[in-house]
């Protein structure tokens, strides 16, 4: 039996079960998916710091990415792999040539991106981004602020 709920539910259905056996139960919080307005919020965060620092977006996103420690994977490959790998990550990053029998590769860092973070994982690269805004001193208005609060 798996039994997904706020406390009042689970007793319920805890309550249900025989006495007289012996049961494992492990509890855990359910962690959400990032909301769509987190979502909003971090995008629109990207594209001030872009146009503060003649970015492309993409670049400010995979940096605010390995600062908040995002899951990740390293692959190897030769340079036309990239176009490959963009459509099955949601971010990718060159690292690094290396020459491997004579022939050039390249190692990609690939990011699954933002989509998989839960909850309390988007807010914490929300938060380096809020926290990059203001080292370049750019403000971030109400508007963004209230509309797009953490998550709900």
């Amino acid at each position: 039996m798996k039994i997904k709920g706020k406390k009042e539910k689970i007793i319920v259905e805890v309550a249900k079960l025989e006495n007289n056996k012996i049961y494992e139960v492990e509890i855990k919080d359910l962690n959400r998916s990032r909301t769509l307005k987190q979502n909003a919020k971090m995008w629109k965060l990207i594209k001030l710091i872009a146009e503060v620092q003649l970015e492309d977006e993409m670049k400010v996103y995979i940096d605010a990415l390995e600062n908040a420690n995002a899951k990740y994977e390293y692959l190897l490959g030769v340079e036309s792999t990239e176009n490959e790998l963009k459509k099955h990550f949601r971010a990718v990053k060159v690292v690094r040539p290396e020459i491997h029998n004579g022939k050039k590769f390249i190692v990609y860092k690939c990011f699954v991106g933002s989509s998989k973070l839960n909850t309390k994982e988007m807010n914490s690269l929300i938060e380096i981004l809020e926290n990059w805004c203001s080292f370049l001193g750019i403000q971030i208005d109400d508007e963004i602020m209230n509309y797009y609060e953490s998550g709900d």
